[in-house]
């Protein structure tokens, strides 16, 4: 396993990023480890320790494309073109390092970036996209789309496979490995990849903020959250006790409402799938040709489905409502989210903490699959011309580089107020998310099988615990085809 270490400079009080190899639903445990010795201050004997901003690249020096043209047709939505695209200089330091980064690969490759705007509708870009290919529209040398679309458009054919290709190392610390190992059919394949080149993916990585001065009335110093999160013992059997001990008839009325104390807000959406997604499971397994095997109806599966159904509908741990006001207000300790949650929380006059998601069991590694495939990545159309490819995987590459090194933690040191929370711990618990920025192989396949939602289908508006089990026992043959379809689709591919 190939171990990448970075440290902060101190002055910025960036987080750092361990790198990591392969995760799996076996015994992993993602963290022994306790405040004063966290993951970020361990180095190996033997292995050098690089600044982030100075780890290296190994694109050679001398690369010169000749001025050469690359189109990169893109999703238009704003997120997309502030993290993932053009970027501007208009005195926003986060879009003036996403600039910078494009000029810098401009100049250093010596090509022309052309970033062209598709639809900012979610389903309505994709289609244009499909429409493109199946033309043979040579006019896009990259596409830049939802990780998940990107995904159900390669059953289709229509990506260069770019695993093994000149230039591009998916080995590197800026590529999200694990999010495309469980989001692949075939792990010898790559036909879209994803990483720091389109931030919106981390954006979308799982984060629970939690509300200190809350915690400290309720429960003392938050040193016995965090450390739950470095020892691994930050599992939803500890995040429901301290959801149901902080639940408080604020308004004395009797009644579990608005006007009282919860541990957190949901909605029929977001919440419970999200949840669902990080559990430290993928929902799937591979068989002997490494095809993914549809892996819900198991005891894990059960267990999740009985957890989930408490956390919603038991000791009054939470409540429906609007988690989007209800955390900024201080009625609720948590608010179940995305990294780029954050964004919401700038005005807030109280200080948060921001940790992982919890693991179902203390043996999984913490995996941080909110809304990843909703983040976007990158494909190279079959229809590209052929000529520019290499260009091209140069270009991946050192954008993706250049926003690890410069984009990503700019965005850290703003958005999520480094400097403002307590810098050194809950950069820790920022490592601990980026490094499990994942997902789980359902969700990534849910636009074209339409599983991903399937314990919020089966949980949400429910009035029994057994409800998962009831709900699949209906629909285990149903999703079992849908899941058959999808294989045949790919195995009928000229890989």
């Amino acid at each position: 396993m190939k171990k990448i270490l970075v440290i902060i400079l101190a002055s910025l009080l960036i987080i750092t990023v361990i790198g990591c190899g392969d995760s799996d639903n076996t015994d992993n445990n993602s963290g022994a480890n306790d405040i004063t010795g966290g993951q970020s201050d361990y180095v190996p004997s033997g292995e050098e320790v690089v600044s982030r901003a100075t780890t290296p690249d190994s694109l050679p020096d001398d690369l010169d494309f000749g001025g050469v043209t690359i189109n990169i047709y893109h999703f238009g939505h704003e997120n997309t073109k502030n993290y993932d695209a053009g970027g501007e200089l208009v005195g926003d330091i986060v879009l003036d390092a996403v600039y910078t980064r494009n000029s810098r690969t401009e100049e250093r490759l010596n090509v022309n970036l052309n970033w062209i705007e598709g639809s900012a509708d979610w389903g309505d870009f994709p289609n244009q996209v499909n429409t493109a290919i199946l033309a043979g529209v040579s006019d896009y040398d990259i596409i830049m789309m939802e990780n998940s679309r990107l995904f159900q458009q390669s059953l289709r054919g229509f990506y260069h496979n770019l695993m093994d290709v000149a230039y591009i190392d998916l080995e590197q610390p800026w590529w999200y490995s694990k999010l495309m190992e469980e989001g692949s059919i075939d792990n010898s394949k790559r036909y879209y990849i994803t990483g720091d080149v389109t931030m919106t993916t981390l954006l979308g990585a799982s984060a629970a903020f939690f509300n200190k001065g809350i915690f400290a009335d309720y429960f003392g110093d938050a040193t016995e959250l965090y450390n739950h999160v470095l020892n691994g013992t930050w599992t939803h059997d500890v995040f429901a006790e301290y959801c149901r001990k902080v639940y408080t008839d604020l308004n004395g009325n009797g009644v579990a409402d608005a006007g009282d104390m919860f541990g957190f807000e949901f909605e029929q959406w977001g919440v419970p799938n999200y949840l669902s997604m990080s559990t430290g499971l993928t929902w799937s397994a591979r068989d002997a040709n490494g095809l993914p095997v549809l892996d819900l109806f198991n005891e894990n599966g059960i267990l999740w489905g009985e957890t989930l159904y408490n956390l919603l509908y038991t000791d009054n741990i939470s409540r429906l409502g609007d988690r989007n006001s209800a955390f900024p207000n201080e009625s609720n300790l948590f608010y179940i989210g995305e990294l780029g949650s954050a964004d919401r929380f700038r005005d807030v006059t109280f200080e948060y903490g921001v940790i992982p998601y919890p693991k179902l069991k203390e043996s999984f590694d913490y995996m941080s699959a909110a809304a990843t495939v909703n983040g976007n990545g990158v494909g190279v159309p079959i229809t590209a011309p052929r000529e520019k490819f290499d260009a091209v995987c140069a270009v991946l590459e050192s954008l993706s580089a250049e926003s690890y090194r410069n984009v990503v933690p700019v965005w850290y040191d703003t958005a999520l107020k480094i400097k403002y929370l307590d810098a050194d711990i809950d950069a820790q618990m920022v490592d601990i998310i980026y490094d499990g920025i994942s997902s789980s192989f359902i969700m990534m396949a849910d636009k074209e099988i339409g599983i991903g939602s399937i314990f919020t289908n089966a949980v949400f508006g429910s009035s029994s615990s057994s409800a998962f089990v009831t709900y699949q026992e209906r629909n285990e043959a149903r999703n079992q085809a849908s899941w058959d379809r999808m294989i045949d689709s790919y195995l009928a591919l000229e890989n």
